[in-house]
């Protein structure tokens, strides 16, 4: 078809129309859900790739990707990732082929800007298409209202007595707040965090309150509990390591206390997410959760595989021993790279196609056999 079209980026000032183009395809108000991108946030307008059409009273959008800048920390390594988002095309523009062009200029943008990998949230099958897949490990935790019960009166069989989370207290959303800078620290001791600009307004998007936990009149850490699509979800769990102890019980007062607001609130099940590195509050979660599975939860596409390995498997060098040793994978039509493990320090750099690989998969296999729950 022979379509007039314009395939750009956002300029400020589409930042009202891109909003209400959002808010109209969804059919939700962005503003409340996402305030650390839509807020008010105009100069994030150039993380949008925009399809328009001429119209009477000048350009109207017909599609949009958003594709913004997540700086991330992964152990002592810098890696710039880029967040995909608002995926949308009006219903009227279906069929042109707008959501491929908007999402091929969004990945060919990250590429020429040194970007590391992708990121997003979407169903497997549609953008498999583009290169993602679900790899990224995430613990999922279902706790009841009754374990909450169950924990008071009887605490685990054989394990602890009942939990006394006398001296914890969750405080309330407006005095949480006032702990934004500790919260922040301890977010950031993590081996891997995204930098945040507005550690407060990033908490509280997807309709979540940020709460914080105090033990004995000590800051003891903080959750991010969301509720936007009815169930609650506690995307970030975050407690002080030392709190734990060597098997990860010392948390239980801590997790009860939590669970108690949720529970007040009027929460029948709560679900916890948790990342692999958290691994002494893991095998917590594991003992008193009614279920628990481990999944790959969001969708990634790794653009330069060499500096996202080199990150990740140092991540998990720092935290148990790797053989020494060096592997060579080779990404079908993409890149060679060559892993070296020596002491517990891993180096991942690209070679030429005379170096032989130990094994050869294409991109969405790749990522898999590296990065996926099974693999």
């Amino acid at each position: 078809m022979d379509i007039n079209y314009c395939l750009r980026r956002g300029e400020e000032a589409d930042y009202a129309d891109l909003l209400d183009f959002g808010n109209y395809v969804f059919k939700i108000d962005f503003r409340s859900l996402l305030p650390k991108l839509y807020g008010n946030h105009p100069e994030l307008s150039a993380d949008h790739v925009l399809v328009t059409e001429p119209g009477s009273c000048g350009e109207r959008i017909r599609a949009m990707v958003g594709c913004f800048k997540i700086p991330l920390r992964v152990g002592g390594d810098h890696l710039l990732v880029r967040g995909i988002g608002t995926v949308s095309v009006h219903p009227y523009d279906r069929g042109k082929g707008y959501m491929k062009l908007a999402m091929h200029k969004a990945i060919d943008d990250a590429v020429a800007e040194g970007a590391d990998y992708m990121v997003l949230s979407g169903r497997k099958q549609r953008y498999q298409h583009y290169g993602f897949d679900k790899c990224a490990t995430q613990y999922e935790f279902e706790l009841s209202a009754s374990v909450y019960d169950q924990l008071r009166r009887f605490g685990v069989e054989g394990i602890c007595p009942p939990v006394d989370e006398t001296g914890c207290r969750v405080l309330s959303e407006a005095d949480s707040r006032k702990y934004a800078d500790v919260c922040r620290k301890l977010y950031e001791s993590q081996p891997v965090f995204a930098v945040r600009k507005d550690f407060v307004e990033t908490a509280e998007s997807w309709r979540s309150e940020l709460r914080v936990l105090e033990k004995d009149g000590q800051f003891a850490g903080y959750m991010t509990i969301g509720h936007a699509y009815g169930s609650y979800t506690v995307n970030e769990l975050v407690l002080r390591d030392e709190d734990g102890g060597e098997d990860g019980m010392g948390y239980l007062p801590g997790v009860v206390a939590l669970l108690g607001a949720a529970v007040r609130d009027g929460a029948e099940s709560v679900q916890v997410v948790l990342m692999p590195f958290q691994s002494k509050l893991i095998r917590c979660m594991t003992l008193i959760a009614e279920h628990c599975r481990i999944c790959g939860g969001y969708g990634i596409n790794v653009l330069r595989y060499a500096p996202v390995v080199q990150a990740y498997l140092q991540v998990k060098a720092d935290s148990q021993p790797l053989m020494d040793g060096t592997y060579v994978f080779s990404v079908t039509g993409r890149e060679k790279v060559r892993v070296c493990v020596a002491d517990g320090r891993v180096t991942a750099e690209n070679v030429g196609e005379e170096v032989p690989a130990d094994i050869e998969l294409p991109h969405l296999q790749m990522m898999n056999f590296l990065f996926a729950p099974t693999g």
